[in-house]
């Protein structure tokens, strides 16, 4: 659901009020963790619980009123000012399948983007207070401190991400057993924001998502080209925020991108795509 507004040139938010407002959004996400809440089904089969609405009103509210010009594009509501430069990119609660099953790897992640490009961004792991954040050409920082992505060069012992799903855009599956079969150690998350996050701290090598909704993508973008790493569509295009959607992801440290380029690729044309 989205409301129009109309707008101009809009302040833009500081780096501490973004992280300010993740660790608002984590204290939500705790406090809910072991409730039993109301759940709803989405159209798409997912599901979205009252912590993902109460997160997201909060974001809504407190750009409402502080940056009132600023377009905010959140995964349960969204509001679009008219002729904007600055727009919010947001998942308020990304992992709610794992939030749901009591797994603790859901996060709160941001994005400022400006004129099209993504200029400050916050992912936080509230279950063990972590808070990735980075800011246009001054670095990526977990809790204050400077990160960068591992040096591993080869695909062979790489940690990498898949994301798939029934119906998803692009085939993936075929992706992950190409991976696996080159050595990779696979993993598929409750967060994707979460394993771009660990791309950033060195612990992950890359990340793989065939969605075309740019809610995790943004900041995890960002996070990670700040720290070192290398982000494109699935197809290596430069990812753009304009239009609204986006071809996936591949994000990762760099070293190994051009390769997963490449099997992704490799196995397109065999679904028709």
């Amino acid at each position: 659901m989205s409301r129009n507004k109309t707008g101009g040139n809009a302040a833009m938010p500081s780096l501490s009020y973004l992280i300010n407002l993740a660790n608002k959004a984590g204290s939500i996400i705790l406090e809910n963790f072991f409730k039993n809440g109301t759940t709803e089904w989405k159209n798409d089969g997912t599901p979205v619980t009252e912590t993902d609405k109460k997160i997201n009103d909060l974001v809504l509210e407190s750009f409402s009123k502080d940056f009132s010009k600023i377009s905010v594009c959140a995964e349960e509501e969204s509001v679009d000012v008219l002729r904007s430069n600055v727009k919010v990119i947001c998942d308020p609660l990304d992992g709610t399948s794992a939030f749901l099953s009591g797994v603790p790897v859901s996060t709160f992640c941001l994005a400022i983007i400006f004129f099209d490009v993504p200029f400050r961004a916050v992912i936080y792991d509230p279950f063990l207070s972590r808070m990735w954040c980075a800011e246009k050409n001054k670095g990526t920082f977990l809790n204050g401190e400077r990160i960068s992505v591992s040096t591993h060069a080869t695909l062979k012992k790489s940690m990498v991400c898949v994301v798939y799903w029934n119906n998803a855009p692009y085939k993936l599956d075929l992706v992950s057993n190409e991976i696996i079969r080159r050595g990779a150690i696979w993993s598929s998350p409750g967060s994707i924001a979460y394993f771009g996050a660990l791309v950033a701290s060195g612990k992950f090598h890359a990340t793989i998502f065939p969605g075309s909704k740019p809610l995790e993508t943004a900041a995890m973008q960002l996070i990670v080209e700040e720290a070192g790493g290398k982000a494109t569509d699935v197809f290596g295009k430069p990812l753009r925020y304009d239009k609204g959607n986006i071809s996936g992801h591949i994000i990762s440290n760099g070293r190994i991108h051009d390769e997963l380029i490449e099997i992704v690729a490799l196995y397109q044309p065999k679904v028709g795509l």
